[in-house]
C-alpha cells in the first residue's frame, strides 16, 4: 500500500484541474528556481575570497562555518513562509485497513523532495571542492560535509513542524514572530552573536569527527515530532471538529461609522477569520521594520528619494497587498453579495475606508524612524497622501478587470492562485508612478516643489472622492455580470 500512495498521489496531480492553469506562474517559479541557483553557484565559487578578505584572522572554513547560522535563519523563514506543508488525500483511507503511521511515514518522506533541500547544496559543494578540500584532510572533510547535509535536514524537519502549529494556532504564530524579532534584535545590537557561537557547533566538528552523530539524532527526534503531530490528528471526528471550529470577532461597532459600516464590519471580518487575506494583513504589519534595512546606513548627505522610497512601502504596503486582490476577495460569495441590500457604493466606500484608515496607522507606526532623521516626518506624511488620493483610485481601476476568483483559505506568500495580468500589472503603476512622479519633479523645480505637488495630488483626490466613488459604482455595476461569471468559471 506505501507504493501505491504515490500511485494515488500522481493520480491526484494528473487529474487535477488546476494541473493546466497558470502556466505562466509556474513559468516564473522555474526562473525564479533557476535563478537562484545560479546565484547560489556563483556565490559558493567566489564565497573563499569574501571570506579571506574579511576573516580578521580566523580560517575560512571557520568563517563559512560562522555564516550558516545567517543562511538557516533566512531558509527557516522562507520555508514557512513558502514551502507547502506534505498533504495527501488521506481521509478516504480512515475507513480502511491502512495503519496511519504508514500514512503519516509517507507525507514526511514525501516531503522532502523539496527544492528548498537541494538549493543549499548549489552553495556549498562549490565552497568544498574550491576550498575545503584544500584545508581539511579527506576524513574530516567527508564528516564536516555531511554534517552540512543533516543540517539542511533538521532545518526542514523543524520549519514543517512550526508551520503545522502556526497554522494550528494563531498565538503560536505570533510567539514565532515574537522570537525571531528577539533574536535579531538581540544579534543586531550585539547582545550576544548567535551566528559566531553556531559555528563552533561545525567547528567542533571538525575538531571532534564522532560528533557528527548529533545531527542524526535531531533529525530523528524532528521526525518523531512531526510523526505523532500527524498520528493525533489522523482520526475523522478530529477533522470534523477543526472544520466546525472557528473563531468569532465581534466588530458590531463598525455598524456605527456610517452608510458604508455594515460592509466594512464584513471586509474586516473576512480578513480576521481567512488564514490568506489574515497573513496578507500580518505581513503588511512585519513591512513596518523595512525602515530597519534601507534607513540604517542613510547620513545626513543621503538622497531623501530613500525616505520617499521606504515611505511608499511602509505606509501603503497594506492597500498594496490587499488591493491587489481587489474585489476578489469577495468573489466566493460575490453573486450573494451583489443580490444583497448592500449597494456596490457601500463596498467601494468601506475599501476607500480601510485602506486609508491603515495608510494613516502605518505612517504614525513609521514616525518612531525620526530617530534616524527628522525628514521622515514630512516625506512619509506627502506619501501617505498620495497612496490614499491617487493609489487607492488607481486599485479600484484595476479591479475593473478582476476576473479571477481568490480562495481564501490557502497561504499568501508565494501563491499564484487567482494571479492574472492586472495583479501582475498594478505594481507598476503603485511603485513606480510616483517614483518616477518624485524623480521628474525634483529635476524641474527641487525636492521642496516635488513635495508639495505630491502632497497636492494626494489631497485632492481626497477631498473629490464621493465624486470619484460614484464614478467607480458606475463603471463597477456594468461590469457586475461579467465579473460573476467570471468568478464563477475560476
Amino acid at each position: 500500500m506505501k507504493r501505491n500512495f504515490f500511485y494515488f498521489a500522481w493520480r491526484e496531480l494528473t487529474r487535477s484541474a488546476n494541473l493546466s492553469k497558470n502556466r505562466a506562474a509556474k513559468g516564473v517559479l522555474i526562473f525564479l528556481a533557476l535563478y537562484f541557483s545560479l546565484v547560489a553557484i556563483f556565490m559558493g565559487f567566489n564565497l573563499s575570497n569574501a571570506l579571506s578578505e574579511n576573516s580578521s584572522g580566523e580560517s575560512i572554513i571557520s568563517a563559512f562555518n560562522s555564516l550558516v547560522f545567517i543562511y538557516l535563519g533566512f531558509d527557516l523563514v522562507l520555508r514557512i513562509m513558502v514551502q507547502n506543508l506534505p498533504t495527501f488525500g488521506f481521509q478516504p483511507f480512515l475507513i480502511l485497513p491502512v495503519k496511519r503511521k504508514r500514512i503519516a511515514r509517507y507525507m514526511l518522506n514525501k516531503s522532502l523532495l523539496h527544492f528548498f533541500n537541494v538549493l543549499p547544496l548549489f552553495l556549498i559543494l562549490p565552497f568544498t571542492f574550491n576550498t575545503a578540500v584544500n584545508q581539511l584532510e579527506t576524513p574530516v572533510l567527508i564528516v564536516w560535509l555531511a554534517s552540512l547535509i543533516l543540517m539542511i535536514f533538521v532545518n526542514h524537519f523543524f520549519a514543517i513542524y512550526i508551520k503545522w502549529r502556526t497554522n494550528e494556532s494563531n498565538y503560536f504564530f505570533y510567539g514565532f514572530l515574537a522570537t525571531a524579532a528577539a533574536v535579531v534584535a538581540i544579534n543586531y545590537f550585539g547582545l550576544f552573536d548567535f551566528a559566531t557561537t553556531f559555528g563552533k557547533l561545525f567547528d567542533l566538528v571538525i575538531q571532534y569527527p564522532l560528533t557528527v552523530v548529533i545531527f542524526p539524532i535531531v533529525i530523528a527526534a524532528l521526525y518523531f515530532l512531526n510523526h505523532n503531530y500527524l498520528l493525533s490528528r489522523f482520526y475523522l471526528d478530529e477533522i470534523s471538529q477543526k472544520k466546525k471550529e472557528g473563531n468569532t470577532y465581534n466588530f458590531s461597532w463598525l455598524n456605527n461609522i456610517g452608510e458604508y459600516g455594515k460592509m466594512l464590519s464584513l471586509e474586516v471580518k473576512m480578513i480576521a477569520r481567512n488564514k490568506r487575506p489574515r497573513t496578507t494583513a500580518i505581513m503588511s504589519g512585519l513591512f513596518i521594520f523595512y525602515g530597519l534595512m534601507i534607513y540604517k546606513d542613510v547620513k545626513p548627505d543621503s538622497p531623501e528619494f530613500i525616505f520617499v522610497l521606504g515611505g511608499m512601502f511602509m505606509t501603503g504596503i497594506f492597500s498594496m497587498m490587499y488591493g491587489q486582490f481587489f474585489p476578489a476577495w469577495h468573489s466566493r460569495y460575490y453573486p450573494l453579495l451583489m443580490a444583497q441590500n448592500v449597494k456596490m457604493k457601500q463596498i467601494l466606500q468601506s475599501a476607500f475606508f480601510l485602506m486609508a484608515a491603515t495608510n494613516i496607522i502605518f505612517y504614525l507606526l513609521s514616525l518612531g524612524y525620526m530617530y534616524i532623521s527628522p525628514k521622515v516626518l514630512y516625506i512619509h506624511f506627502v506619501v501617505m497622501l498620495y497612496n490614499v488620493g491617487i493609489n487607492t483610485w488607481v486599485i479600484f481601476a484595476f479591479g475593473l478587470t478582476s476576473r479571477k476568483s481568490i480562495d481564501l483559505e490557502q497561504k499568501a506568500m508565494f501563491n499564484y492562485q487567482g494571479m492574472g495580468a492586472s495583479q501582475w500589472l498594478i505594481s507598476f503603476p503603485i511603485l513606480i508612478g510616483p517614483l518616477a512622479v518624485y524623480g521628474v519633479l525634483t529635476l524641474l523645480f527641487g525636492t521642496t516643489v516635488a513635495y508639495i505637488i505630491l502632497g497636492t495630488l494626494g489631497l485632492t483626490g481626497i477631498i473629490l472622492h464621493p465624486r470619484l466613488i460614484d464614478y467607480f459604482t458606475k463603471q463597477y455595476l456594468r461590469r457586475k455580470h461579467k465579473m460573476i461569471a467570471a468568478y464563477k468559471a475560476t
